[in-house]
């Protein structure tokens, strides 16, 4: 690292969020900062707090590099507590408001959330997380440079793009600091948008299998036991006809023929034919409802495993079982559905 950077924090515009430890003040040690510069002079980094919005000046070893979870509470504690961000926000709002034509906001919001809902319907949950994962990772990607230059210099942030990329896997990652280059970043974040695309446009959807045959066999013979049966009460019909006639032309009492013929025909069950070739194949296995290991199984993976090293790293670099025990348990209950759920979505590509 360079002696005017030596810990690669200063960016431009200012973006990388760092932890203090171990100050010999106690209340600072565990805030949020974001870098403004480097002081070569006092060999100290000048940042600003994000939960007072006070300037400090710290030795490099006195600063980390914020986790994707820790930067997320810095910037809420920096829009929350900064009085130049929350003016921003209000113009930002008012620019909003304008572009809709006097309409709200948060009408438009709810318009979307209702669009939202109905894609979710239509391709899943679990493909909907993903759209939405992928378009927050892009998001992150180039927001700094839309705040910076605007949408209108696209080139500018499409030739950026390559860097930006490498910034966010950075500060997702910090050991993977100074060992990924440009185009090594770019090609993963690629990746990961080529296997999201083939995800989310496969079709889900498996044809209708057609009926067993042993189901087939057994209509075909109820339908063929019907039709004889309705043929051979036909026939009884007419001869009940013609024997009652012949009792009336002979003068007998009714049913003196009739009856005795007719309880025999009835009795008599319907042939069915015997060159029916019921012959069928037996019967496929069911196919197994798993989806298997795709884009989302992976994420679930990558949640996972940072959620892990993050939770179970101690302060000289090594991983203690313990302590990950200990602050899985301590995590806020969004992170632990969070968590529980990439757990299944990982188990369900594998077991289910």
């Amino acid at each position: 690292m360079s002696t005017a950077d030596p810990s690669g924090f200063v960016r431009s515009p200012p973006s990388t969020y760092v932890k203090i430890i171990n100050t010999a003040r106690a209340e600072m040690n565990g805030q949020f900062g974001l870098i403004l510069g480097y002081s070569e002079e006092r060999s100290r980094y000048i940042l600003v707090l994000c939960q007072t919005g006070a300037q400090a000046m710290l030795r490099p070893e006195n600063l980390e590099p914020c986790s994707s979870m820790e930067q997320y509470q810095a910037q809420y504690q920096q829009i929350r507590n900064d009085p130049q961000v929350k003016q921003k926000i209000h113009e930002l709002y008012a620019k909003a408001q304008q572009l809709l034509g006097g309409r709200k906001p948060e009408h438009a919001a709810g318009v979307i959330g209702l669009l939202l809902l109905f894609v979710t319907y239509r391709i899943g949950l679990s493909k909907m997380i993903m759209l939405f994962s992928l378009t927050m990772l892009l998001g992150l990607i180039v927001a700094p440079d839309i705040q910076t230059f605007g949408i209108q210099r696209w080139k500018l942030i499409v030739r950026n793009f390559p860097n930006r990329c490498r910034e966010t896997i950075e500060q997702t990652v910090p050991q993977a600091r100074g060992r990924v280059t440009n185009q090594m970043a770019l090609g993963l974040v690629v990746i990961m948008i080529l296997f999201a695309g083939r995800t989310l446009f496969a079709s889900s959807g498996s044809p209708t299998a057609p009926p067993p045959p042993q189901v087939a066999a057994n209509s075909a013979q109820r339908s063929l036991a019907n039709a004889v049966n309705t043929v051979n009460v036909a026939n009884i019909i007419e001869e009940a006809y013609k024997l009652g006639y012949n009792d009336a032309t002979s003068s007998h009492p009714f049913g003196t023929a009739s009856l005795a013929e007719l309880k025999e025909q009835i009795t008599t069950p319907p042939s069915i034919p015997d060159d029916i070739d019921y012959d069928y194949p037996p019967q496929p296995p069911p196919q197994k409802s798993g989806g298997g290991f795709g884009f989302g199984s992976l994420m679930s993976l990558f949640m996972i495993g940072r959620t892990c090293y993050q939770a179970g790293m101690t302060g000289d670099g090594n991983f203690d079982p313990q302590l990950l025990m200990v602050n899985l348990q301590l995590l806020p209950m969004p992170q632990k559905a969070i968590l529980g759920f990439s757990v299944f979505n990982v188990l369900k590509a594998f077991v289910l």
